[in-house]
């Protein structure tokens, strides 16, 4: 799945997004491209504008490429948006089945799912609006689930969704669940926001042989290691094969723009790979919810001293995309009675590594505490790209550029860390930063992604 994010160093218009979604399937080879209109201005016509160039230029819409929106989530942005980007879905599905007798547009992506109750609303609304158009209801609601405690009841979504439809005599033989590993790092820290994903597709494998339909994984995931690694050509073996049992993965910008095309076509080919089942865990279900929860505590305890920090440096990270300030709608890190505001996933990542700390790193002191109690070999274990993740981004960790602005006590444990790994952080001849968007994009652009 081709998607908008704005983790490339390249600035892509809402104008410029109909030919990249052409791009993505006759260049890139994706099965279907997301028309994002999640905290973003993107003009409601879209879908459709997609739908019609794809179909006078003869690609195999609703055989082979499909159209998949993301809408706002009617509960966190306005309501009216919500209806008007479901609106702007069904009716480019109708175009395309008037034009071609094909179902274009599949599936609805609906951001942030935070509980049960919004998912039925939803499908409740896009239902209504594809039975005012069509006799027959084809459309069906993908829940996108972004946080990593919401992760632990991931059959509570998938069965809202199913029991919406049969409601309407709908059966589904196969039902899509996406979940999200960026907005749960921000709130939940890389470790616990890893571990609560490979449950997850632990539990939807359990799932998928108790009951009759088929629930089928989308992993959301980009370039840096913080938010999945599963686009770096470095990691993007590895990360297949820890997060085995998905079905679909996002294919970011970074990935198309700011990495050669064979380095995609590498990333492509581990993506396509013959998935298997997941890995089961080295350890029970109740210590793996434990882990997640302890790294967590500690993520967010770190993090929340730091949230001014980032909001300063965020405003040098460049817009990629006709996206909404995340002022206006941006992610909460909640730690006990400390509620802090942050950027959206990409921002908030770019702003770490501007710091020269890249955020991968702020679990240092829980992976610390997990080697003083024995457990980091078997954590290494559930989490086998973890270390070659470390490695990575040791590449991008600036030691005195991250404690001149960030201090001594959170550069500490970073150092132990990599100490107790066997991890060498090679120190640069760089000139001190200097706070600027343009410098920021120039390590971008060495890194291949942006946030």
């Amino acid at each position: 799945m081709c998607t908008q994010h704005p983790d490339s160093t390249i600035k892509v218009t809402a104008e410029e997004e109909v030919d990249e979604a052409i791009a993505a399937y006759s260049v890139f080879g994706c099965d279907e491209v997301m028309s994002d209109f999640e905290g973003k201005a993107t003009p409601y016509i879209q879908p459709r504008d997609i739908v019609v160039k794809a179909a006078k230029l003869g690609l195999p819409l609703g055989e082979r490429f499909f159209v998949t929106p993301r809408i706002p989530n009617p509960r966190l942005e306005d309501f009216e948006r919500a209806m008007l980007a479901l609106e702007a879905a069904v009716l480019a599905d109708l175009r395309a089945y008037r034009e071609l007798g094909r179902h274009a547009v599949k599936w609805v992506i609906l951001p942030m799912a935070e509980d049960a109750d919004t998912v039925r609303l939803t499908a409740d609304l896009l239902l209504r609006k594809a039975e005012a158009y069509s006799e027959k209801a084809e459309i069906q609601l993908v829940p996108l689930v972004e946080d990593a405690e919401r992760q632990l009841r991931i059959a509570d979504y998938i069965k809202a969704v199913s029991s919406e439809y049969i409601k309407r005599g709908l059966y589904l033989e196969e039902i899509r669940v996406f979940l999200g590993k960026s907005d749960s790092a921000v709130k939940h820290g890389h470790v616990a926001s890893s571990l609560a994903i490979r449950l997850a597709l632990l539990r939807i494998n359990a799932l998928n042989s108790e009951w009759d339909h088929r629930a089928l994984p989308i992993l959301g995931m980009g370039s840096p290691p913080f938010r999945g690694g599963l686009n770096n050509p470095a990691l993007a073996e590895l990360e297949a094969l820890q997060y085995a049992g998905f079905a679909t993965a996002t294919i970011q910008s970074a990935v198309r723009y700011d990495v050669p095309y064979e380095k995609y076509l590498k990333v492509k080919s581990a993506l396509q790979a013959p998935q298997q089942a997941p890995r089961p865990l080295p350890f029970a279900e109740e210590e793996a919810v434990g882990l997640i929860r302890r790294a967590s505590e500690s993520y967010r305890a770190l993090v929340v001293k730091y949230a001014p920090k980032i909001a300063e440096v965020a405003q040098l990270i460049p817009s990629t995309r006709d996206r909404v300030s995340w002022r206006a709608y941006g992610r909460s890190i909640i730690d006990g009675e400390n509620v802090v505001n942050v950027p959206r996933a990409i921002v908030y990542t770019a702003s770490w590594y501007a710091l020269g700390l890249p955020p991968t790193f702020l679990d240092a002191p829980f992976l610390l505490e997990a080697r003083r109690r024995g457990e980091l070999d078997a954590l290494l274990k559930a989490l086998p790209a973890l270390e070659a993740e470390l490695r990575l981004d040791a590449e991008y960790y600036d030691r005195r550029r991250a404690e001149e602005a960030l201090g001594p006590q959170l550069v500490r444990p970073v150092d132990e860390l990599l100490d107790a790994l066997g991890i060498r952080s090679e120190a640069r001849a760089e000139p001190p930063f200097a706070p600027s968007a343009a410098y920021i994009l120039a390590e971008a652009r060495t890194r291949g992604f942006l946030g």
